[in-house]
C-alpha cells in the first residue's frame, strides 16, 4: 500500500514540474496541436517516470541488497548471539496496522470511488447515446443521433448526439465541430486523462490540468469550423448566443462563460510567430530533471562468500519476544527445511550422516568441508536452515555472544569457535 502512495506522489509531482512551466509559457499560444501534443506527453511522463529505473543517473541512498527470501524468527529481547565476522544493522518499525496505513488506505478508498464514478459517467453517455433517439445517420466517419427535447450536444468517440431545434436552426455549424471532437480523437484524451485523475483524485492541479486540456480541445474544433469556411462572426455569435440565450438551448450548458470569451478571444489572435516554438523546448531538461529525482538505483551483489556475511535486522516488538527478519546477502543463501538439509549434507558432508541429529546439532551446526580449508556455518531459524557464513578454517576462529543494552547490542563474551563435525 506505502507503494501505491509514494508512486501517486511521485506522478503528482511530475505533473507538477511540467505543467506549470506550460501555464506560464504557453497556455495562451495558438499552436493547438502543438500545445495537446505537451498536454498528452505530461499526463504520459506522470504516469510512466516514477516507475523509471536508470541506477547510473539516480540520485540515490545507501541501499540494501536482498536476496533469497526472507527468513522470520523469533529472539528474546534480552539477548541476540551472532557470529562475530556478520555485523548486524537493527531497524526498529512499528506494528502492521498503525497509523502510517490510514494515508493509504484513504487514497485507494478515494482512486476506487472516483474510477467508479468515471465509470457511471461512461456507462451513462453510452445509454444517453440511443436512449429518445428520433433517427440516426451513420457516416463513414460519424453516427449522428437527433434526439428530441432539450439534449446538449455532444459527442463521444464517433457518435454525435444533438436535438431536433438545434440540428434545424444550426446544426451545420455544431455538427461540423463535434465532427472535429471526432477526428482528432479528442475522447481518447479524455480516457487518458481519466486515468491520472483516479490516480490523483487528491490533487487540485490535475482537475485544473483537465480544464487546461479541454481548452485545447474546443480550440482545435473551432478551427476545424472556421478552416472548413465558416465565416468567424457568424460563428461568434451563435456561441454567444447559445451562452447567453435562453434555456431552451442548453449547446453551452456545460461551457463557462469565461471559456465562450477565450475561445472567441483565441479565434480572433493572429497565428504564432515561429520563434515562440522555441519555448516548448523547456520539456526536455525537466523530462531529464524528473529522470534524476525519480529513477531507483539498482544495487550491486557481492557473491564472495570470503568475505563476511551482512544481514539485515527488522524488529517487531510482540510482548516479550522481537521478531526478526533476517535477509542473507552471501552466495548460495538459501534456505532448507530438515529433509533438504540432510540431503544437502548427504552430498556435500557425507562423513556427517552418522551424527545428523536435531538433539546433538541444536539449533546452529559449523560444518568444516574435506579439506578443512573452510568453515560453513549454518543456522535453524523457525524450522528452516539457512547458511549464514562461510570463512577460511583458522585457529582464531570465534563465536560473539551479544547482548541489548539500551536498544543497542553489546559484546558480552567470546569463545573459541571449535567445529561440532569434523572429518574423521
Amino acid at each position: 500500500m506505502n507503494d501505491i502512495l509514494l508512486y501517486s506522489l511521485k506522478s503528482a509531482l511530475v505533473l507538477v514540474m511540467l505543467y506549470v512551466p506550460y501555464i506560464l509559457m504557453l497556455r495562451k499560444e495558438r499552436f493547438f496541436r502543438t500545445n495537446r501534443i505537451i498536454l498528452l506527453s505530461i499526463l504520459f511522463f506522470s504516469l510512466v517516470l516514477p516507475v523509471c529505473n536508470f541506477s547510473k543517473m539516480a540520485i540515490s541512498s545507501e541501499s540494501v541488497v536482498q536476496v533469497a527470501r526472507p527468513i522470520y524468527v523469533q529472539m528474546h529481547e534480552e539477548q541476540a548471539i551472532s557470529n562475530s565476522s556478520s555485523p548486524i544493522v537493527v531497524q526498529t518499525q512499528s506494528e502492521f496496522f498503525n497509523r502510517k496505513m490510514l494515508l493509504p488506505c484513504i487514497l485507494i478508498i478515494g482512486m476506487i470511488v472516483m474510477a467508479l464514478v468515471r465509470l457511471l459517467q461512461m456507462v451513462n453517455i453510452q445509454s444517453v447515446v440511443k436512449r429518445g433517439c428520433l433517427w440516426s445517420k451513420e457516416k463513414a466517419d460519424c453516427n449522428i443521433y437527433c434526439h428530441a427535447g432539450d439534449v446538449s450536444p455532444f459527442s463521444w468517440m464517433k457518435s454525435i448526439v444533438i436535438n431536433e431545434k438545434d440540428y434545424m436552426e444550426n446544426g451545420y455549424q455544431i455538427i461540423l465541430h463535434e465532427k472535429g471532437h471526432i477526428l482528432y480523437h479528442h475522447s481518447l484524451d479524455i480516457l487518458l486523462l481519466t486515468i491520472v485523475q483516479i490516480l490523483q483524485w487528491w490533487n487540485p492541479l490535475v482537475h485544473i490540468f483537465g480544464n487546461s486540456l479541454r481548452d485545447v480541445h474546443e480550440y482545435e474544433a473551432d478551427n476545424y469550423v472556421l478552416k472548413a469556411g465558416v465565416n468567424i462572426q457568424e460563428y461568434q455569435t451563435l456561441l454567444i448566443s447559445k451562452a447567453l440565450g435562453s434555456g431552451t438551448y442548453v449547446f453551452a450548458n456545460n461551457l463557462k462563460h469565461s471559456l465562450i470569451k477565450n475561445r472567441i478571444t483565441m479565434m480572433m489572435k493572429k497565428n504564432t510567430r515561429k520563434w515562440a516554438y522555441g519555448k516548448t523546448f523547456y520539456f526536455f531538461p525537466f523530462v531529464a530533471l524528473a529522470l534524476c529525482v525519480f529513477a531507483s538505483p539498482k544495487a550491486e551483489v557481492d557473491n564472495n562468500p570470503k568475505k563476511p556475511l551482512t544481514i539485515k535486522v527488522k524488529q517487531v516488538k510482540a510482548n516479550t519476544l522481537t521478531t526478526v527478519e533476517i535477509i542473507p546477502e552471501i552466495k548460495d543463501a538459501k534456505a532448507y527445511n530438515d529433509t533438504e538439509f540432510q540431503a544437502m549434507m548427504d552430498k556435500k558432508y557425507a562423513e556427517c550422516n552418522k551424527c545428523f541429529s536435531s538433539k546433538y546439532i541444536g539449533n546452529k551446526i559449523n560444518l568444516v568441508d574435506k579439506d578443512e580449508k573452510y568453515i560453513t556455518t549454518y543456522e535453524k531459524k523457525n524450522g528452516w536452515w539457512v547458511k549464514i557464513s562461510k570463512e577460511p578454517l583458522t585457529h582464531h576462529s570465534y563465536r560473539t555472544h551479544y547482548k541489548r543494552v539500551n536498544g543497542k547490542l553489546v559484546e558480552t563474551s567470546k569463545e573459541s569457535l571449535s567445529p561440532q563435525l569434523k572429518k574423521k
